[in-house]
């Protein structure tokens, strides 16, 4: 590239002493063609093609060792350890000059469309109450084609994050010596019903290819995402059917009780997005000697799940006609009918900025209850 940038501005190539005598230019129909006569040092021309020459048979060295370590890889049933040689080589082969390079990027390539076209992806019925199966990666569709080694698999999954809003999570996977891994979620907040993705995580794989030759990887993109398979699930709560009370004594910056439930219908609102039905209910105000749950157990004999705790201001604020209010506390989903605390939030807190305190005060303790409820949710699956 720098000598054609010489060759265009000043008619030389300084490292060769080349100088344009002459040149004719002559149209082909839409061509032109720019014909040069040049003059150059001998010696120094010789001694380019000699370095040339041994640059491009240490990369036909580098091919060779490539492709061979390749079909070792094939034949080891590691496809995709094979196809990041291929990629390796398209590359080197690429950077060749034509003559030399084009057979060998052509055979690259179509040794990387082959590898991909074969792949096939299944699962087992698995548990989808949890959910779990097992994925397996094959060259072929048929049962007895050979399970493919040490592959990269992806797995999106549908989640809430700590608003309670839906994003698309994924865990990444390597399948074993059979070709197999096992899916289990690390992400306790994934929402009960919904499909997992399942994909052959070659993106990274092919990314040299997207500067090369934007077609082919195009094409190879298209074609991994066509082997995708879904995989329904619809989690069961270890709650099961049953409703979950929901009770949270709200408190005022001065400690004193109050008769607002912000935060606890917060959290009704969101088992509600998952099909787990919540109820909320006031204990009212309790002797030092009572607690939340003997209450509940009392009130309510035939429920065995209840959220609880205590969420108060803890600080307010007002600055150039707005309000700031902090609310914090700890909440807990309890069995009713063993008294065991089965997951708790720890502290949590919350700020509101509103135009009135009221309105601070009531996005606050909202605030803190879609926050707790985050934090509980992953209790209320195994």
């Amino acid at each position: 590239d720098r000598y054609m940038v010489e060759l265009s501005t000043g008619k030389t190539i300084n490292d060769y002493q080349l100088k344009i005598t002459q040149d004719f230019v002559k149209q082909e129909g839409d061509n032109i063609l720019v014909f040069y006569r040049a003059v150059a040092d001998k010696g120094r021309l010789t001694t380019a093609r000699s370095e040339a020459e041994v640059r491009l048979q240490e990369r036909e060295q580098e091919i060779t060792e490539l492709n061979n370590r390749a079909i070792q890889a094939f034949r080891d049933n590691k496809d995709l350890v094979a196809l990041l040689y291929y990629v390796e080589i398209a590359e080197i082969a690429y950077s060749m000059p034509a003559e030399r390079g084009v057979q060998r990027y052509n055979q690259a390539i179509k040794r990387i469309e082959d590898i991909v076209a074969a792949l096939s992806l299944s699962s087992s019925t698995g548990d989808p109450t949890i959910p779990t199966t097992t994925i397996t990666l094959r060259r072929g569709k048929r049962a007895i084609s050979p399970r493919v080694v040490e592959a990269p698999i992806i797995v999106y999954s549908p989640a809430r994050d700590g608003l309670g809003e839906i994003y698309r999570d994924f865990q990444r996977f390597v399948t074993n010596s059979n070709g197999q891994f096992i899916y289990t979620t690390n992400n306790p907040t994934i929402v009960n019903r919904g499909e997992l993705e399942i994909n052959i995580d070659l993106e990274e794989s092919i990314a040299p290819l997207k500067e090369i030759d934007s077609a082919t990887h195009s094409a190879l993109i298209e074609s991994i995402k066509e082997k995708q398979i879904n995989y329904s699930y619809n989690r069961l709560p270890v709650t099961q059917k049953e409703e979950i009370l929901v009770s949270l004594s709200e408190f005022s910056l001065k400690g004193e009780l109050l008769s607002t439930t912000y935060a606890a219908k917060e959290i009704v609102e969101e088992l509600a997005r998952d099909a787990i039905k919540g109820r909320v209910v006031r204990v009212g105000p309790l002797d030092e000697d009572e607690n939340y749950v003997d209450t509940l157990r009392l009130l309510y004999p035939d429920k065995s799940y209840a959220i609880v705790g205590e969420v108060g201001i803890s600080d307010t604020k007002e600055l150039k006609s707005r309000f700031t209010v902090t609310v914090s506390g700890e909440l807990s989903l309890v069995n009713l009918k063993t008294k065991r605390i089965l997951g708790s939030t720890g502290s949590v807190r919350a700020n509101a900025v509103e135009a009135t305190l009221e309105e601070a005060t009531a996005a606050a303790f909202s605030k803190v209850g879609i926050l707790g409820g985050f934090l509980l949710y992953r209790f209320l699956y195994n």
